[in-house]
């Protein structure tokens, strides 16, 4: 990632727009970020962060990112300027603020963050021009990252060297550099696969003793089943323990043995109780009739006096019988009378409403007439049913055609792709062979190409050396005459300013003169014309400046004629190695050279293809020979059905077109003349019901009245006067009738013989037989349900050991997983001695990026250090710490004066700022191939430098230097002195009261 431009508005201490051009600042890779304390330094920092994310490193609110110093109507934004991962981006944001309504006197709105993502493209005719990407925060946020290749905090960690983070991550102690490093590389992944084969663990284990508390339950099942067993059934087995699941089952097979013979004994009790219980039976039921006899006998007795008191009025209550009874002989003629006039009226209406819905000419017609047209329509249905399989034959001969089409068409077209094929294939298997042998020529000539490249690319990065050498050459060319330039011309201001000091020195000196003071010049103590002051008179502190100035100057000048001097002898070594060739004239020969190459492979490497396919297609040449025979044949069959079959459908077409009747189908036709032949059966059904309901009518008067003579009476009105409701009639005759019934009855009980018999003998007693019956169903009941119970116990146990059996086949394989889960679990977790170096997963994976990470900041540290110290990670445990991480964390410090290692805290202060920052560069290096892989093109170092004595400065700014190598930009953030001097290229933040501003300073400036 490079900077290019940041603008900030309203922002931090920034009240007004200030705006950084970072290509300007950055031109020799190296510039110091300069201020008060409280300046601003570390807003700028802020602004690049919050453009990027949204938000500034720490846990400040966005909310207060806005400058107190700024108007109430200016809104608080952030531009950045940047390129990323080949692209070149430019977003916009502006957190949530409060500005004032324009509507509502002293009142407020507030505005929502905003952000606007957009890329930079060129158009057609070559201009610039910023395309829109997004305009919210989720997508801008995944642009973001996507170009970074860093989340927020990542960036904040690697590009962001915070002032003092990187010092406390070297002291820090394992649980918290732990913390660190898991939200960097994002390590919990580890921590959840420990807690999954940990909770895998568990859960086997769960599942190995639901498995055997499932036996263990079965047992107990066992065990109460075989309590009802009786020491007569044999001798109990012990129970053995219950983690002896083998034992348990053969303990299961005993018991059921035993209850096997329990069952059939008590089998053989029930059957002897049973015959006993059947003849108990027989004695009660004989007693019981007995005594049912004797007690009907007395009944028929006392029932026998009672009938004789009825008996009374029966005979008046029979003339009513017999009157009522002759005239329900008429009822039913009243009935029907009534009935068949009812129904005559409903006929006649009826027989109206069916004639309306027949045609004019139908609706006047008799019985007859209608009839006859009724024949017609059912003859002409007839005819067009027996058509209708006419006119299904049209149709399938349609579908027939229509398939012959198809089949002659695919025909058709079969021959023709066949016979195309067949012609173009002596020219497509010379293409083939062709082919072929050029590939074959083509894997001769790969071994000559591969040197061809070599030979090619040598020159060509040759070239590229001897070229930028040239232009650096150039350059320091460039720069050194400047700096002489600068040397010169620093020089004479400074020996002008010295000698206008020297010329204007009385004045400086009666300056500083006393009243009473001696004069450092005569030493008289009166001064009566002391020489004028000049107006543009220097001081020794301007000419100071200028003497250092010129020193700097002739520094620089010096450096820079160095500088050239080596360029120049590299330059002409390149020369002699490259040649005068131009670079572009070797890249395209190398390309010609990779583009013959890469041909070459790539043709030979179709060679197996191309024979395969020549094999193919000679086959496939076969195929369309005996493919196209088959078409002709399928076409010329295809052609003589189809013109039978036309024929025969156009004949029945003419057949069907007169059946139809101008109707779309026959089908329809006979729907057409289905309705009219239902509304003709209609009313002709309606009529005749008419005119029999009209003879009905006379005939039921003619039979109502000869009923009323015949049942004895005068007219009809006195039969319908004697007549009574049938329950009343019913009822009386029930009585006379029940009394006749039980008349004989009693009779037939007290001449029964069997009866007179049993009425002369003693008293039954069925309560004793009840008694015996009763004790022998409790036997029956005893024994049938012990012999139940017995079998319902075998059955029992025989699924119980069953069950047992079955979870014995699969407890093994729990027990198998149950093993190696645990195993897995407590090596992740360190709690087994497998796991020698007693460190947990997420644990094991953080010491190895810490050792990663350690190995590149030694790469700094060294030179830093003149190659005294080396940062060595440790695998111990810290002492008292009983943190989950169980050590891996651990970083001390190897003295290569002396040899011995040392904790990080016996560091001195500059030592400290050193061993972080190498580290700090290390953990960014590591995090960077991490998460991306991308190089870092801008870096920011946040203060630390005031710790450094003359020589690890020096050694420091060696390192940063370095950094600067595969352009990369790094921006330091000090007010130390020295960086001012030693840096060119310099942004100051100055503060004032109304808000603080930037000032950007250059080489160019000095």
């Amino acid at each position: 990632m490079h900077l290019h431009h940041l603008t900030v508005q309203a922002f931090g201490p920034f009240a007004r727009t200030e705006s950084v051009d970072f290509d300007t600042l950055a031109g020799n890779g190296l510039f110091l970020l300069r201020g008060d304390t409280g300046a601003g330094k570390t807003s700028v920092l802020d602004a690049v962060c919050f453009a990027l994310y949204g938000t500034v490193p720490g846990i400040r609110p966005t909310h207060r990112l806005r400058s107190d110093h700024a108007p109430t109507a200016t809104r608080t934004t952030v531009t950045l300027d940047f390129s990323a991962a080949g692209r070149r981006l430019k977003i916009t944001r502006t957190p949530k603020q409060e500005r004032p309504s324009t509507r509502a006197k002293n009142g407020f709105v507030t505005d929502e963050a905003t952000v606007q993502l957009h890329q930079h493209t060129k158009t057609t005719g070559g201009n610039d021009q910023w395309d829109p990407v997004c305009a919210n925060h989720q997508d801008a946020a995944r642009e973001i990252e996507a170009a970074l290749g860093l989340n927020k905090e990542q960036f904040c960690q690697v590009v962001l060297l915070p002032q003092g983070d990187f010092a406390k991550f070297l002291r820090s102690d394992a649980k918290d550099r732990a913390g660190l490093l898991r939200r960097l590389f994002g390590t919990g992944r580890f921590q959840e696969l420990q807690t999954w084969l940990t909770t895998r663990s568990k859960d086997t284990h769960k599942k190995l003793d639901e498995a055997l508390t499932e036996i263990r339950q079965l047992a107990e099942r066992i065990d109460q089943e075989t309590r009802t067993l009786r020491p007569q059934d044999g001798a109990t087995p012990v129970r053995p323990a219950p983690d002896t699941p083998a034992a348990v089952l053969a303990w299961a097979q005993q018991l059921l043995a035993l209850s096997q013979k329990a069952s059939a004994a008590a089998q053989t009790d029930a059957e002897r109780s049973d015959m006993e219980h059947h003849k108990a039976k027989s004695d009660h039921e004989t007693a019981a009739d007995l005594a049912e006899r004797q007690a009907r006998h007395r009944d028929a007795l006392a029932r026998r006096a009672a009938l004789d008191e009825e008996a009374a009025g029966h005979s008046q209550l029979r003339e009513e019988l017999d009157r009522g009874r002759n005239a329900q002989a008429v009822r039913p003629l009243l009935e029907v009378l009534d009935r068949v006039a009812a129904a005559r009226e409903q006929a006649r209406a009826d027989d109206r409403q069916a004639r309306s819905l027949l045609a004019p000419e139908h609706q006047q017609e008799d019985l007859h007439r209608l009839g006859e047209h009724r024949e017609r329509q059912i003859a002409e249905r007839g005819r067009l049913e027996g058509l209708l399989p006419d006119e299904q034959l049209h149709t399938q001969l349609g579908n027939q055609l229509e398939d012959l089409a198809t089949k002659e068409q695919q025909a058709r077209a079969d021959l023709d792709e066949a016979e195309k094929w067949l012609d173009s294939w002596p020219a497509e298997e010379s293409l083939h062979i062709s082919a072929a042998e050029a590939m074959n020529r083509a894997a001769d000539s790969i071994t000559h190409l591969e040197q061809a490249v070599a030979d090619a690319a040598t020159r060509h990065e040759a070239a590229l050396l001897r070229d930028s050498l040239a232009t650096r050459l150039t350059a320091a060319t460039d720069q050194k005459n400047d700096r002489s330039a600068q040397a010169l011309q620093a020089k004479r201001e400074w020996l002008d300013l010295r000698e206008r000091r020297l010329d204007g020195m009385a004045g400086e000196l009666a300056a500083q003169l006393r009243p009473g003071l001696t004069c450092t010049v005569c030493g008289s103590r009166e001064h009566p014309a002391p020489a004028p002051l000049r107006d543009d008179q220097p001081t020794q502190e301007d000419e100071n400046k200028a003497r250092t100035l010129h020193e700097q100057t002739e520094n620089a000048l010096a450096k820079a004629d160095l500088e050239h001097a080596e360029l120049a002898e590299q330059h002409a070594m390149a020369l002699g190695s490259a040649g005068t060739t131009t670079a572009a004239e070797l890249a395209t020969a190398l390309e010609y050279a990779h583009t013959a190459h890469k041909g070459a492979c790539d043709t030979a490497a179709g060679l197996p293809a191309a024979r395969e396919e020549l094999a193919r297609l000679r086959t496939e040449h076969g195929n369309r020979a005996r493919l196209r025979q088959e078409a002709r044949d399928a076409l010329t069959e295809c052609q003589a059905r189809g013109r039978t079959l036309a024929q025969q459908q156009a004949e029945l077409a003419r057949t069907l077109e007169d059946a139809r009747a101008g109707h779309p189908s026959l089908p329809a036709r006979l729907a057409d003349l289905t309705r009219t032949s239902e509304r003709l059966d209609h009313a002709i059904a309606i009529a005749q019901t008419a005119a029999d309901t009209e003879a009905r009518h006379g005939e039921a008067l003619t039979e109502a009245d000869q009923a009323a003579h015949t049942a004895g009476f005068t007219t009809r009105d006195d039969a319908a006067g004697a007549l009574r409701t049938p329950a009343l009639l019913q009822q009386w005759a029930e009585d006379l009738e029940r009394w006749g019934k039980e008349d004989a009855v009693v009779i037939s009980i007290l001449t029964d013989p069997g009866l007179v018999e049993a009425s002369l003998q003693p008293a039954a007693d069925p309560s004793a037989t009840a008694r015996a019956l009763q004790q022998a169903e409790t036997r029956l009941k005893d024994t049938a349900g012990t012999s139940r119970q017995a079998a319902e116990r075998v059955t029992a146990l025989t699924e119980l050991a069953a069950g047992i059996e079955a979870r014995l086949a699969g407890l093994e394989p729990l027990q198998q997983s149950h093993r190696i889960a645990d195993r897995l679990a407590s090596i992740a977790s360190a709690n087994s001695a497998a796991n020698t170096l007693s460190m947990e997963l997420e644990a094991y994976v953080l010491a190895a990026r810490l050792e990663e990470i350690a190995a590149a900041a030694n790469t700094r540290l060294q030179s830093m250090t003149s190659e005294r110290y080396l940062l060595v990670h440790s695998d111990e445990k810290e002492a008292g710490r009983r943190g989950r991480l169980k050590g891996g964390l651990g970083l001390r410090v190897l003295d290569t004066w002396t040899g011995t290692e040392r904790e990080t805290s016996t560091l001195s202060g500059g030592e400290t700022f050193t061993a972080s920052l190498a580290l700090a560069l290390g953990l960014a290096d590591v995090v960077t191939q991490e998460a991306s892989g991308r190089p870092l093109g801008t870096l920011f170092i946040d203060e630390g430098f005031g710790t450094l004595d003359e020589q690890s400065l020096q050694d420091v700014m060696d390192v940063l230097d370095q950094l600067r190598a595969g352009n990369r930009t790094v921006g330091i953030v000090s007010h130390v002195p020295e960086l001012g001097r030693r840096i060119p290229n310099q942004l100051n933040v100055k503060k004032h009261r109304d808000g603080s501003i930037l000032r950007p300073l250059t080489g160019a400036d000095l």
